[in-house]
């Protein structure tokens, strides 16, 4: 194939999106080549019936990334919160949490609080 042919070759490019989650939860984990990033939703379901008893369902979306990848995820994320508080203002936890903290504290069932344990 001469150069002039090259040029003008098609590419098809099919773009495949995935359906957006929401997510109440974020763990980060690793390994030697990976950084592992699993989502997670949580959420409360009551069947209706009388004698149903009430359940938790957890979903998980699972992100997997070489270490050079997460660095620049890392900066992209920090750049854009910057934005997003220039235009917004400053990040703040929820009153809501902050109120959950307290009275989990007051109770005596945390010393420290961890940013996952909402539920009970």
């Amino acid at each position: 194939m001469d150069e002039e042919q090259h040029q003008h070759q098609h590419v098809n490019i099919e773009v495949q999106n995935g359906g957006d989650f929401f997510a109440d939860q974020v763990s980060v984990s690793h390994n030697p080549l990976r950084f592992i990033l699993d989502f997670t939703r949580t959420t409360p379901r009551i069947d209706g019936s009388a004698t149903s008893q009430p359940r938790i369902v957890m979903s998980h979306n699972v992100l997997i990334i070489d270490p050079y990848l997460a660095l620049e995820f890392i900066d992209v994320l920090k750049d854009n919160i910057a934005k997003y508080e220039k235009r917004y203002g400053k990040i703040a936890r929820p009153a809501a949490l902050k109120k959950v903290d307290d009275e989990m504290k007051k109770a005596g069932k945390i010393d420290s609080i961890s940013r996952q344990e909402y539920f009970g």
